[in-house]
């Protein structure tokens, strides 16, 4: 295997074109007009937006349970109505009439979340997917978007190498630069179990990368990438994209 630092210079070199065609991209989509970002706390736009930012396994749960609601919904949620009904007993229809006359839509993301867990036998992760798919379903969010209007972009890979090997790239300062394509803070501590990475470009945020590495017991890691901080919608799938192909360099890199 090649060094860190032949490793981050094959990435690096493989993707300079793709990373400058991914900027202008971004700088299109920040100009304004139609892709303006969303102002926190903003209605969303409209129902195929958000369908098309959610993707197939989100289209797929709303296609199953949206016939039979009696609320129209803005956007679809993230289970399907048989998989929420199956954990919780109740069915969208009934979370949204259930928030509604307990905290109310007006309440902040995690106010609805506590009143989620104070008010049913669910742990933090479903009690957060259904606030999130509340939000969702009732216009106050769009699948992607986090709470304060930012959005977040998600890829994984599993590689085959050693998790260590990837922790080490990600936290290497002399070589990060060139592995990801943009100028980079370490913002973790060495030992985390994640690492979180700010990115810039020229100076200008570009946003933050959470990077996760699960390994299973084949000597493989799963790398997970969250790119957090997007000011438009479009930018999910921009970024989506850009990570995809950053993958296969560092996946042929790693050879």
């Amino acid at each position: 295997m090649r060094s860190r630092a032949g490793i981050s210079g094959a990435v690096g070199a493989q993707l300079r074109e793709r990373r400058d065609e991914t900027l202008a991209r971004r700088a299109v989509l920040l100009g304004g007009g139609a892709d303006a970002p969303a102002e926190p706390g903003a209605k969303p736009g409209s129902a195929a937006s958000a369908a098309e930012a959610s993707g197939t396994e989100t289209a797929s749960a709303g296609e199953a349970c949206a016939a039979a609601s009696r609320h129209d919904w803005v956007a679809q949620p993230m289970h399907s109505d048989a998989a929420i009904r199956a954990q919780t007993g109740q069915g969208w229809d009934d979370w949204i009439d259930a928030i509604d006359a307990g905290v109310g839509r007006d309440a902040a993301h995690p106010q609805i979340v506590e009143w989620v867990m104070a008010n049913s036998e669910q742990n933090g992760w479903w009690s957060q997917g259904i606030a999130v798919s509340f939000e969702r379903m009732t216009g106050r969010r769009l699948a992607g978007q986090m709470p304060d209007g930012t959005f977040t972009a998600n890829r994984s890979r599993t590689l085959p190498v050693d998790r260590e090997v990837l922790r080490s790239l990600i936290a290497d300062d002399e070589n990060r630069d060139a592995l990801l394509g943009f100028e980079t803070e370490f913002r973790s501590k060495v030992a985390s179990k994640t690492y979180k990475v700010l990115i810039a470009c020229d100076g200008e945020s570009i946003g933050g990368l959470l990077f996760t590495f699960d390994a299973p017991a084949d000597g493989r890691t799963k790398l997970a990438i969250m790119h957090e901080k997007l000011q438009v919608l479009d930018e999910i799938e921009l970024w989506k994209a850009y990570w995809g192909d950053w993958l296969d360099a560092l996946e042929g890199a790693l050879v």
